[in-house]
């Protein structure tokens, strides 16, 4: 390699590290304005007004909404995996794994509604909108992700010594754990928008669906 070819090299992967800085930059923002003005508030005008940038500076990152909300969900499922995974291996005994792991989503959304109706809910009731995903999306950041993350369960409640079969049920058991904790909080989400609370309170929720699973992993492991 020649002394040129090395410097443009090495300028290309700093430009393409400032490029990558900027990215998520902008996506910190997003999300901010998320968080704080709704689903609705999240537009390339609203983005680049609070970085002090032009929208046709903007397009340099995000060709367009829809990609900034490719970028943002793929973004916000990172932080809430994250956030399972930290609050699992906290745990010490695998058979509260899941348990964990509901109370862990749970707590993660919360407060949070609209970065879960973001994720969850927009592509369901919107056609066309920010967060519809495309298959490249789904595959390449969204799936890996998620896998990462049933992996990490697997490998907690399923003992060292279990066959193949067993893996595959406890891998089953973690993913409907998961569904279950997401069903529960759309129907807060629901709640919330309607302003009328469920009949039992989030606590209580939590208790059963938590006894339930910790309980369905320990006999089925065995």
């Amino acid at each position: 390699m020649t002394k040129q070819t090395s410097g443009i090299r090495q300028r290309s992967v700093r430009v393409e590290r400032k490029r990558e800085q900027a990215r998520q930059e902008i996506l910190e923002v997003a999300q901010t304005i998320l968080l704080q003005d709704g689903v609705d508030a999240v537009t390339l005008a609203s983005v680049a007004g609070v970085l002090g940038m032009t929208k046709q500076a903007l397009y340099h990152y995000f060709p367009s909404k829809e990609a900034l909300g490719r970028s943002l969900v793929a973004a916000l499922v990172d932080n809430e995996i994250e956030a399972l995974i930290v609050a699992i291996e906290d745990v010490d005994s695998g058979r509260k794994t899941l348990g964990t792991l509901i109370r862990a989503f749970y707590n993660h959304y919360i407060g949070r509604l609209d970065a879960f109706r973001f994720v969850y809910c927009q592509s369901q009731l919107y056609s066309g909108n920010a967060a519809e995903l495309d298959q490249d999306t789904i595959q390449k950041e969204i799936n890996p992700r998620t896998r990462h993350l049933f992996d990490v369960l697997e490998s907690r409640i399923a003992d060292s010594t279990a066959s193949k079969s067993q893996r595959i049920r406890m891998r089953k058991l973690a993913f409907t754990a998961w569904v279950s904790a997401l069903g529960l909080v759309t129907m807060l989400g629901v709640a919330d928008a309607v302003n009328d609370p469920l009949v039992h309170s989030d606590e209580d929720l939590l208790d059963t669906m938590s006894s339930v699973f910790d309980g369905a992993a320990v006999e089925w492991v065995n």
